[in-house]
């Protein structure tokens, strides 16, 4: 399954017959949006610190400071990148913080595009029309990530809800899980 079979209709076909999935399936499933999930939010992440670079860009200039040298400007990543509030809900910690470099998405080069990382080191040198478009642009797609990443979350809590239910009725046992493992 790929991100964009989940984009337009995230949930009823890829849920659809739940109950009648084999264990097995079910698990895959849940798997593959699990790391589709861990995508989203890498990808997110990466938007992010590109908005949060160019808003501390901004305040430099609405407050007449001087541009940083490169040295300042790292000694000041911390506080700019960690700056940011966390959204409101309940979270999910992530097992990695980035996806395998084969997971690398269209939506990561669609944030690479806004705004290339090599152009980071030098927002300093951007014209203002310019940064506000470029925010705007990545305020946008961080916007869309983040909606497509609630409506995964639900299909996640579905699968896993499925899963529940069959080891709560006896449709699945540890037992059975256990002899599914390769032996060691």
């Amino acid at each position: 399954m790929t991100w964009v079979e989940l984009e337009d209709e995230p949930g009823p076909r890829y849920l659809a017959g739940l109950d009648r999935l084999p264990l097995t399936e079910l698990r895959a499933r849940r798997e593959t949006c699990v790391e589709l999930e861990m995508e989203l939010s890498y990808v997110r992440r990466l938007a992010q610190a590109r908005i949060d670079l160019i808003v501390a860009e901004s305040e430099r200039r609405h407050l007449g400071l001087a541009s940083p040298s490169p040295d300042a400007l790292v000694e000041q990543l911390p506080h700019i990148l960690g700056d940011r509030g966390r959204e409101r809900g309940p979270g999910r910690l992530p097992s990695l913080l980035a996806p395998s470099s084969g997971a690398r998405s269209s939506l990561a080069e669609r944030v690479e595009a806004v705004l290339p990382a090599d152009r980071l080191g030098t927002l300093n040198e951007t014209e203002p029309g310019e940064l506000t478009s470029v925010l705007d642009q990545l305020s946008a797609l961080e916007k869309d990530i983040s909606a497509n990443r609630r409506k995964l979350h639900d299909v996640i809590d579905r699968l896993q809800e499925e899963l529940v239910r069959r080891y709560r009725t006896g449709e699945a046992t540890v037992d059975a899980l256990l002899a599914e493992q390769p032996s060691q």
